[in-house]
């Protein structure tokens, strides 16, 4: 799982590079970085040798790119660079996690089966998620 970890390492740096050369371009940056998170996906698949549904990529993008307040920032030139830049390492990164996680739960002929993959995946996701707005919630109590 080591090299995965590290090939998933540079595909998200990659995708991050790209991200950031499109995120200069106003008004067209949201779609284009959106384009750029599914095609990671994608590879990200592949490094980790899971198969998904076909759109699993873009409705994994969806549901995040829904939650997410800061995609306006996207249109700004210069803040649309940092924005970009969370935007796809936190999406790759969690979705590398939720992969991982799902390979290591599953047994063989489970993971030959697209819908069983693509349904574990997605409720890892949520979990990674749902773990991640606790953190945030807890850190508005405390101040932070």
């Amino acid at each position: 799982m080591i090299n995965r970890y590290k090939l998933a390492q540079k595909c998200i740096d990659s995708h991050v590079k790209q991200a950031i050369a499109v995120s200069f371009i106003p008004l067209v940056s949201i779609p284009m970085v959106y384009g750029v998170c599914a095609k990671m996906i994608v590879k990200l698949d592949k490094i980790f040798g899971i198969p998904t549904a076909v759109g699993f990529d873009s409705e994994i993008v969806n549901d995040v790119m829904t939650g997410i307040i800061a995609i306006p920032g996207l249109a700004i030139p210069v803040l649309g660079a940092g924005v970009a830049v969370a935007y796809i390492k936190s999406i790759g990164e969690n979705y590398a996690k939720a992969a991982a996680a799902v390979i290591n739960d599953s047994t063989p002929k489970e993971l030959n089966d697209k819908a069983f993959v693509t349904r574990r995946v997605k409720e890892e996701l949520q979990k990674i998620y749902a773990k991640q707005h606790e953190i945030r919630l807890e850190q508005i109590r405390n101040g932070r």
